[in-house]
C-alpha cells in the first residue's frame, strides 16, 4: 500500500512537471495542451503522460508532433525538477476521455430520440 502511494505521489509531482513546463517551450503546436493525467510503471521506467486539446483531428496532430519533439527536453526538466537518480521515459498520450463522453451523450440522445418517435 506505501508503496502505491508512493508512486501515486511521484505521477502526480511528473505531471505537474510536465503541465509547468509545456506553456514555455515556445512550440505553438503545444498552445492550450492541458496534462490530465500521468500513470508511472511500477518500476518507475516509463511514465505515460495523458493529454488533451480541443480543436479536432488536425490539432490534435500537430500536438502529438509537438510532444514528440519536445520529448527529450521535457524528460530533462522533469529529471532536474524532481532530483531523481533515473527519469522515466516520457510517453505521451492523447485521452480521448471526454470524446468519448460526447459520443456516449450523443448516442443517449438518439435512443431517447427514437423512443419517442
Amino acid at each position: 500500500m506505501a508503496e502505491q502511494r508512493r508512486v501515486y505521489k511521484l505521477a502526480e509531482r511528473i505531471k505537474s512537471a510536465v503541465a509547468l513546463r509545456v506553456p514555455y517551450l515556445s512550440d505553438p503546436r503545444l498552445e492550450l495542451v492541458t496534462i490530465t493525467s500521468v500513470q508511472l510503471s511500477k518500476d518507475l521506467r516509463i511514465a505515460k503522460i495523458y493529454w488533451t486539446v480541443s480543436g479536432g483531428k488536425e490539432r490534435i496532430a500537430q500536438a502529438k508532433e509537438g510532444f514528440d519533439a519536445a520529448r527529450r527536453k521535457l524528460r530533462a526538466d522533469v529529471s532536474s525538477a524532481l532530483g531523481m537518480r533515473s527519469n522515466p521515459e516520457l510517453r505521451f498520450y492523447y485521452d480521448d476521455t471526454l470524446d468519448v463522453l460526447e459520443q456516449t451523450g450523443a448516442l443517449m440522445d438518439k435512443v431517447k430520440g427514437d423512443d419517442h418517435d
